[in-house]
């Protein structure tokens, strides 16, 4: 599939992160190839019948989805080469069914959080080493941080952002909010949260509430677009938590999700 010049990827649920992972790195680094980005519905119902058979790579965060079995089904009538990475079922009957089909991988993970976090890791170590030598210094600094590993890091952005999260944590009730670019791990977040107990709804920027709290997600290189909006809404009496990861945006993806990791371990 790294050979061919066209590729389709889909997502289903926090399947987006991996996936737009998958889009943005050939997009940014490979832009000579075709890459196309669809939720996994869109897809089955809009696009599968009406194009040739470019190959599928797709994610889903949970093995029980309808869309998953629609997906596979749609894939094997209309001769899609397709791989679809997906959690592995606890339910024996679950995991029979979809073993039944070549282009599944499983993947064993605790959570929706766990697996789109960790999928994620992959993807970039594979296509930071792949494109390592475009872009100059980007592209080796991205091999680099890919080749020395997130175990470390991880605990670098605990121990950076413990402050931030605990604020967080320490709500009741929260919206979350990002860039367009960060949107994928901005609903991890959310998610994330839900999972520790905490009330949380992911809204785009545009759409903030004007009140309560709001956690921002962004990157230092988008700054300049979120800065006139957070003193609007702080002037209107919202609480935002701001967290700026200072980092390439490729990275940053990642690092966020990372940081969505330790959530429920704070919360607790």
């Amino acid at each position: 599939m790294s050979d061919a010049t066209r590729l389709v990827v889909l997502y289903d649920r926090h399947g987006f992160l991996p996936a737009s992972l998958v889009y943005w790195f050939n997009n940014v680094l490979n832009p000579s190839k075709t890459v196309l980005l669809f939720d996994v519905e869109s897809f089955v119902y809009h696009v599968a019948p009406y194009r040739e058979g470019d190959p599928v790579l797709a994610y889903a965060s949970n093995p029980y989805s309808p869309a998953v079995y629609e997906l596979l089904q749609t894939t094997r009538a209309l001769g899609y080469e397709a791989v679809l990475v997906l959690p592995q079922p606890r339910d024996e009957r679950a995991r029979g069914l979809l073993s039944r089909f070549e282009s599944v991988r499983f993947v064993s993970v605790h959570d929706e959080v766990e697996y789109a976090t960790l999928e994620a890791i992959t993807v970039f170590k594979y296509y930071a080493g792949l494109y390592g030598d475009k872009l100059d210094a980007r592209g080796r600094r991205l091999r680099k941080h890919a080749e020395e590993g997130f175990s470390v890091l991880g605990e670098e952005l605990v121990s950076k952002y413990v402050g931030n999260l605990e604020d967080v944590v320490s709500e009741r009730a929260v919206y979350v909010s990002s860039t367009r670019f960060l949107e994928p791990t901005g609903l991890l977040f959310s998610q994330a949260l839900r999972s520790a107990g905490i009330s949380s709804v992911y809204v785009s920027l545009e759409q903030a509430p004007l009140s309560g709290h709001l956690v921002l997600l962004y990157n230092s290189v988008e700054e300049f677009l979120v800065k006139q909006r957070v003193v609007e809404l702080t002037r209107l009496g919202v609480k935002v938590h701001s967290i700026q990861m200072n980092t390439d945006p490729l990275e940053s993806l990642v690092y966020f999700a990372i940081l969505s990791l330790f959530i429920n371990e704070l919360k607790s």
